[in-house]
């Protein structure tokens, strides 16, 4: 009998061993497991600190960046308000005189006189002032000016435009628009390359150009002020150009292969009686 009971009390107290055995092991998978888990909440903690301590550095930054923009921005300014007064002097009297170097002067000056009102409309709102303006005279005004610029480049100029073809619009801020887009194309353009401008009834106007094209990639951004693909350009001209078009509640859009770009801008008449100024900061990111 008392064997019996001295196996019987082995077998319990093999099997309190073994519980307590099981119970250890949990213990320790639960203790591993947390400690795991907890080395990772730390790992991932000192992730999100970097990554925010970089975000906090880059945005430093920019502000930075941007400050210093906005007192060049100033600076700019007022240098294009300096530039201009003389250069409407030499314009005058480059004007008086004749021969083809007279002629090459004006055109010159002109040329300088848009870059220095491209910057003085980066900085101010846009407000039209519109009227029944002829679209002909329009692109006849930027055929003569752009020209002999692209004849220089052995470019071929075609201009085109509906007959009678009238616009309610402010004739100064379209030549600006224009004078920017055909510009910009020839930029772009190859030597025997040609750029086509045209007008339709409706009011459609277009500028196509026989250039590389644009990266897909840089597309969505080419009227961003400041974004420029191309290392002579300052990135105010195609803003400026959004900001026209917009100021007469027209559209614009890009069409750019390998083969060519081409601007398309419209016109709806219905609309362009109830024109909006379009202000824009002169300091963008």
């Amino acid at each position: 009998m008392n064997g019996s009971n001295s196996r019987s009390n082995r077998r319990l107290r093999t099997r309190g061993t073994e519980s307590q055995s099981h119970l250890l092991k949990d213990l320790v998978l639960t203790f591993q497991s947390a400690s795991q888990a907890l080395e990772k909440s730390y790992s991932d903690l000192q992730d999100r600190v970097r990554i925010l301590t970089e975000d906090l550095e880059r945005e430093r930054g920019q502000r930075i960046r941007l400050e210093r923009l906005a007192a060049m921005g100033e600076m700019a300014m007022e240098l294009a308000h300096e530039i201009r007064n003389p250069l409407g002097s030499i314009e005058l009297f480059a004007s008086m005189l004749e021969g083809e170097y007279a002629d090459q002067i004006v055109r010159s000056v002109r040329l300088l006189n848009h870059s220095v009102t491209n910057v003085l409309h980066f900085g101010r709102p846009i407000a039209p002032s519109p009227k029944q303006i002829s679209v002909n005279t329009l692109v006849e005004g930027i055929r003569s000016l752009i020209q002999p610029l692209a004849a220089k480049k052995n470019v071929r100029l075609d201009v085109a435009c509906d007959f009678d073809c009238t616009l309610f619009a402010d004739h100064e801020l379209l030549h600006r628009m224009l004078l920017n887009l055909v510009l910009n194309a020839l930029r772009e353009t190859p030597t025997n390359g040609v750029i086509r401008l045209t007008a339709k009834h409706g009011v459609t106007i277009a500028v196509e150009d026989s250039g590389p094209g644009i990266p897909e990639a840089a597309i969505s951004r080419i009227f961003d002020p400041m974004f420029t693909t191309h290392r002579e350009g300052c990135g105010l001209g195609l803003p400026i150009v959004k900001r026209i078009v917009d100021s007469h509640n027209g559209t614009i859009k890009v069409e750019s292969t390998k083969s060519g770009t081409r601007f398309v801008i419209t016109f709806l008449q219905s609309d362009l009686h109830n024109m909006e100024v379009v202000s824009e900061p002169l300091t963008c990111s």
